[in-house]
């Protein structure tokens, strides 16, 4: 049996052989094959690009800055600037003398600073030498016009013992006058009248001699006053250098700290006041502070000054030892506003004071210290950043962070304190927001 089903066919004699036909080949296969290639390679680009985005936007998200939302207290504090100072203290100054030739005020004996001393010590002594000679100088002058008053006396005495003396006489002779002239039944007209001119002279001088010895006495009196005037004033003079002479010496009323004042010297300079300098009356030299009453005087602007009351609880700190913070509350508020020479004339403060409760040995005077009022606090709320939070046509936003990214959530603030903000409403504790919106 032929293998062949269909024999080629035959050709006949003079006819040409017949050319079998040739197929054209397919065009759909290529592009099929062409666009499963491109549908492939777009799929691949889109992934790629996907997962770059997505790597990009996980390199986004942990580059920004975030915090986590978190509950706690909320605390707003006004913070107060100014110096330490004491509540208990005495200023202890150059004597007022009384004296009118006291001499100058030298430093003889000076109490270190820091001191701590009690009541009744010596702190502060100035040179009395030039005052002590002085006041010798003026005890002899009173002892001479004691004398001088003592022998006025003996002096007025005689003499007014003497006038008393020729009174005495006069009125023997007026006596004598008048016995003679009752003789007259026996005498003369020339004798008679001789003793009566006897008997007038003798009366006129007695008179005369009255007068006299009053005048005298008074005269004498009078004289003996000014001399004794003259004697209290130096017995005053007196006690006034003994007053001063012990003025010298200066000892403190209370127990406390000593702290030295400063002087400026010729030239400017600006130095403690130490043993040998020359002071003037009433010039202050030291302060002796209780440590353990001590407060910070500051001012707060006079915008804020209604968040304060009487009685707020205080953080205190000083700039020389900012490793320490102290306890404090409000202890008086200012009436009035006050101005400042660094400042413009119309600008006003109030002054405030804030007492330490717990005060150390590092507390002293003239340091500079603020004081951190607690005005406002807010238990239990949800906290973030205040830079996280941002106010657009009167509503208030944070970004949140989602697998997607960040989102814009609107919620409803509370108290903030510049730090941290307070928030009421549209997030939740472990929320994770942008820190800066």
């Amino acid at each position: 049996m032929p293998a062949m089903t269909h024999p080629a066919p035959s050709t006949g004699p003079g006819q040409a052989p017949e050319t079998p036909k040739r197929h054209r080949p397919s065009l759909l296969r290529p592009l099929l094959i062409g666009a499963a290639l491109a549908a492939a390679g777009t799929g691949a680009w889109l992934y790629i690009r996907a997962e770059r985005q997505a790597g990009e936007a996980q390199t986004v998200l942990a580059a920004t800055r975030t915090a986590t939302v978190q509950r706690g207290a909320l605390e707003v504090r006004l913070r107060i600037a100014g110096s330490t100072s004491a509540r208990d203290y005495v200023n202890i100054t150059a004597p007022r003398l009384s004296g009118p030739d006291a001499g100058p005020l030298i430093i003889l004996k000076l109490a270190e600073a820091g001191r701590m001393v009690q009541p009744g010590d010596v702190v502060l002594e100035f040179d009395p030498q030039s005052m002590r000679d002085h006041l010798d100088d003026t005890i002899d002058g009173l002892r001479d016009r004691q004398n001088d008053v003592a022998k006025r006396k003996v002096n007025n005495e005689l003499r007014m013992e003497n006038l008393q003396q020729s009174l005495r006489q006069a009125k023997a002779a007026v006596d004598k006058a008048a016995l003679d002239y009752r003789t007259l039944d026996v005498r003369t007209d020339i004798d008679r009248e001789l003793l009566r001119l006897a008997l007038e002279e003798a009366e006129a001088a007695y008179k005369e001699m009255l007068s006299e010895v009053s005048l005298t006495e008074q005269s004498l009196a009078a004289d003996l006053r000014n001399a004794e005037i003259g004697m209290k004033m130096e017995e005053l003079h007196v006690k006034r250098h003994e007053g001063d002479l012990a003025r010298l010496v200066v000892r403190t009323p209370i127990a406390g700290m000593v702290v030295l004042q400063t002087m400026f010297r010729p030239g400017g300079d600006q130095v403690t006041l130490a043993v040998g300098d020359r002071l003037g009356p009433g010039q202050p030299v030291m302060k002796i502070i209780n440590p353990e009453k001590m407060m910070v005087e500051g001012t707060v602007n006079q915008a804020e000054v209604t968040r304060l009351r009487i009685g707020q609880e205080a953080v205190i700190g000083l700039d020389a030892f900012p490793e320490s913070t102290y306890r404090g509350k409000v202890y008086s508020i200012g009436a009035i506003g006050v101005g400042s020479r660094r400042e413009n004339y119309y600008i006003r403060n109030i002054p405030v004071q804030v007492i330490i409760e717990n005060p150390d040995r590092r507390v002293i005077p003239d340091l500079s210290a603020f004081a951190n009022v607690l005005v406002d606090r807010q238990e239990n709320a949800l906290l973030v950043p205040a830079s996280a939070v941002g106010e657009q046509e009167g509503r208030t936003f944070v970004y949140v962070r989602t697998p997607k990214g960040f989102e814009k959530r609107e919620v409803k603030a509370g108290l903030s304190n510049g730090v941290q903000t307070a928030i009421l409403e549209g997030l939740n504790e472990g929320d994770v927001v942008r820190a800066q919106f």
